[in-house]
Order: C-alpha cells, then sequence, then structure tokens
C-alpha cells in the first residue's frame, strides 16, 4: 500500500535588515522606520496587488515541496532549516542549509524556495530598500510510519540516550550522536542544544560548542536558568552560563 505523506512546516520569520554602515550624523536624533522583507506571491504576476495583499510562504511550501520518495521509503524524517538572503531588488540569494535532514531533502526545499524569485517585496531602511536575512523551517513527518519511528518517540529517545551517555557513562562522542539525531528532527530544541554543546566542548569542539550556545541566544534564551544547574560540574559550564547570561 502506498505511504502516505504530509508535509508539515514551520516557518521561523527572522528578520534582521543588513544595511551598510552609515556616517555618523551630529544633530537631533531622527525616526528610524524600518520594514521587514515579505513574501507575496501576487507580487510575480501583479506587482500592482503586492502593497495591498500579502501572501503566506508556508501555503506556497506546502502546495508545492514534495517528499523526496528515498526518504519516505527510509523513513527519513527531520526539519530542514535555511537561511537566506532576500536583496534590495527581492531577489533570493546566499542559501545556506543551517539544519540538514538529507541532501534530497534539502535539495528540495532550496529547490522550492528559489521558484520564489521575484515574489518578494524587499526590506526598506527609512525608505530605502535593503538586504534581510530570513530563516525557513520545512518539517518533513510520515503520518503512518512504524511505532519506533514516529517523531515525538523518537526525539524523546534520542535525548534520553545522549543524556545517558553523557551524564552517567561520560561518553560524550556517543552521547553526540544520540544529539545530532535529536537536532535533526527537532533542531530548535534548546535542552538538545545546550546538551549537544556540552558534548561538543567536551570534545574539543568549543567552536561547535559556541554555535549550539549561542544558537539558544538566537532563540529567545532559556526561560528558566535551572536547567543549567547540571552543567556545572563539566569544565565548559561556565563559558556555557557566561553565554547565555551575556
Amino acid at each position: 500500500m502506498k505511504t502516505r505523506l504530509i508535509i508539515f512546516l514551520c516557518m521561523i520569520v527572522s528578520v534582521a535588515t543588513i544595511a551598510q554602515e552609515k556616517k555618523a550624523i551630529t544633530g537631533s536624533l531622527k525616526e528610524v522606520s524600518i520594514s521587514p522583507a515579505r513574501f507575496s506571491e501576487s507580487n510575480k504576476a501583479n506587482p500592482a496587488l503586492a502593497e495591498g495583499k500579502t501572501e503566506s510562504i508556508e501555503k506556497y511550501l506546502s502546495r508545492n515541496v514534495q517528499y523526496p520518495e528515498t526518504d519516505a521509503a527510509n523513513f527519513t524524517q527531520g526539519t530542514s532549516i535555511l537561511r537566506f538572503i532576500v536583496s534590495p531588488k527581492g531577489a533570493i540569494c546566499d542559501i545556506t542549509v543551517l539544519n540538514s535532514v538529507s541532501t534530497d531533502i534539502d535539495e528540495e526545499v532550496i529547490r522550492v524556495l528559489k521558484t520564489t524569485e521575484g515574489m518578494w517585496i524587499p526590506s526598506s531602511f527609512n525608505g530605502e530598500a535593503v538586504a534581510a536575512e530570513k530563516e525557513v523551517s520545512v518539517t518533513f513527518k510520515l503520518t503512518d510510519s512504524p511505532k519506533n519511528q514516529e517523531f515525538d518517540y523518537l526525539i524523546r529517545n534520542y535525548y534520553t540516550k545522549g543524556c545517558e551517555m553523557l551524564f552517567k557513562k561520560k561518553d560524550p562522542k556517543k552521547a553526540l550522536k544520540y544529539y545530532d539525531k535529536g537536532i535533526v528532527l527537532l533542531p530548535k530544541d534548546l535542552n538538545l542544544l545546550m546538551a549537544r554543546g556540552m558534548a561538543r566542548y567536551e570534545l574539543g569542539d568549543m567552536k561547535g560548542a559556541y554555535q549550539d550556545w549561542n544558537r539558544i541566544k538566537a532563540l529567545g534564551g532559556l526561560q528558566s536558568e535551572d536547567y543549567l544547574n547540571k552543567y556545572t560540574a563539566f569544565k565548559g559550564g561556565a563559558e556555557l552560563i557566561q553565554i547565555l547570561k551575556n
């Protein structure tokens, strides 16, 4: 029986306007007006409709992204996150994969994202069009996968086994393998990012650890600092706390 597939889409609209450095201006301060880059499918067919009707890129992706057959057959699931730039002319460029599920899945999301060329209203800074950075997150999840392949079950299992290896068995190398698998599925999970960062630090990968911990800050930081207590015994504990508290 043919596998039924559903693609769940979750968008991170993370707009960071990229403006060139301005010369210092003396005198009274002026009001700063910033408009984020916006997706509008109607912008391509009829630019006049772009200002009055902003389409949803979530709906656009859900209509066009296809689950690669090989990945579906192998029960490959996860969340692909891409970062890209919307140029001052509304063009898509500098696409970067932040979280990879598989080569085929990443390429499929990139393929569809590139079809939005000409459908973006660029960001503006005080009326001047500027480049803007955005992120898009697409979760590929099978609705009729076996019990041991269910999305939530896998995430909990990978996190639990990773913590067992890191905290009880003091084996950060094996812990990292489990955390990596969990983050492929749920890349915005703060607990997974914090734990993987510590496993990386223990293995001497300082750059990777800082990337994970700074990613936590970019996602809004921790709501409670209680989670930090169990990491104080690690040699990277002090740096973890410093990064997240600054």
